[in-house]
């Protein structure tokens, strides 16, 4: 009994001593120790995501891709994607479809994240919750549910035929890019709806109260105080919902129907059915780079550093 009792102090002790360094040892390289805390998580981004995407690249310069025999490089895949007018009038789409579904979400986010933040009701904390509730549902069966409702079968020519009699025969509200509007939206809301609502409920209240204490009145404190104060969230906001909706691809592909697809669509169909590799390649990375870009452009114009706490 004894010797269990003084190994167990032993090991104890061990255990300890070995904190006790690991913590001397983060006193002595501050700087470094972050970096070290980084990576694991550094080490997989850069092994499966910037190991395939640099396959994807490489792929891009490939006459053929995979490469059978002799690689070849080449730059003929970038100018058949530039130079064939359906593929560009594709991406210009996907680039509009992108911008309404940002615009139509912050225009309904802002009020309920505005709301959520200032009221004072005891049920606050339920209502986020249901906000967070759909992320816990699969995205193609929440899509599906989209098409039962928009279909000519589907609720709202239910509604608008059988009950309200405002239409005589069903109207095609399905495969549409309308529909994928819409689709989007819902799937996206969340994105937009919580860094608002998280940069409205951090800020200082005392602000208002002291722009009304020198004359201002509700809507003047609103757009003096309270919006730029809650940029740093649409600003996030904004870059999450065009960067996810601008790739968009089951959504467009349930809701859009053949006639109506996005270039995130045209990517897989290139990659899967029609087996060309080699310019599906090319059109993912332009993807990509048109992404990185807009966001940049984003960040010089509006600013994303208070996004990522870098605003000081």
């Amino acid at each position: 009994m004894s010797e269990t009792n003084n190994h167990h102090r032993e090991s104890k002790g061990i255990y300890n001593q070995f904190v006790r360094t690991i913590g001397q040892l983060a006193q002595q390289y501050e700087n470094l120790f972050p970096f070290v805390q980084l990576i694991p998580g550094l080490f997989w981004l850069l092994t499966f995501f910037g190991g395939a995407f640099g396959i994807v690249v490489v792929y891009s310069f490939l006459g053929q891709a995979p490469p059978a025999d002799a690689v070849e490089f080449t730059v003929s895949n970038y100018a058949e994607f530039f130079a064939d007018s359906f593929y560009f009038s594709i991406l210009v789409d996907s680039f509009v479809i992108g911008v309404k579904v940002t615009v139509v979400t912050l225009v309904i986010a802002y009020p309920v994240a505005y709301y959520l933040a200032f009221t004072k009701s005891d049920r606050r904390n339920l209502m986020v919750l249901f906000i967070i509730i759909p992320f816990w549902i699969n995205i193609v069966i929440r899509t599906y549910a989209w098409r039962l409702i928009l279909g000519r079968n589907g609720v709202i020519n239910y509604i608008l035929v059988d009950l309200v009699g405002v239409l005589s025969r069903p109207g095609n509200f399905l495969f549409s890019q309308n529909a994928i509007v819409l689709g989007l939206v819902y799937v996206f809301l969340p994105f937009m709806l919580l860094p608002v609502f998280t940069s409205l409920n951090r800020f200082d209240r005392r602000q208002i109260e002291a722009a009304q204490n020198l004359g201002a009145n509700k809507i003047q404190a609103f757009y003096e105080v309270t919006l730029p104060q809650s940029l740093s969230g649409v600003a996030g906001g904004v870059a999450i919902v065009f960067v996810l909706a601008f790739g968009s691809f089951v959504v467009p592909l349930l809701l859009g129907g053949p006639r109506n697809v996005m270039i995130a669509n045209v990517i897989g169909e290139m990659f899967g059915r029609l087996q060309d590799w080699a310019l599906g390649s090319a059109m993912a990375v332009t993807v990509t780079i048109i992404s990185l870009l807009l966001v940049y452009t984003f960040n010089r114009v509006i600013g994303l550093d208070e996004v990522y706490g870098g605003g000081a």
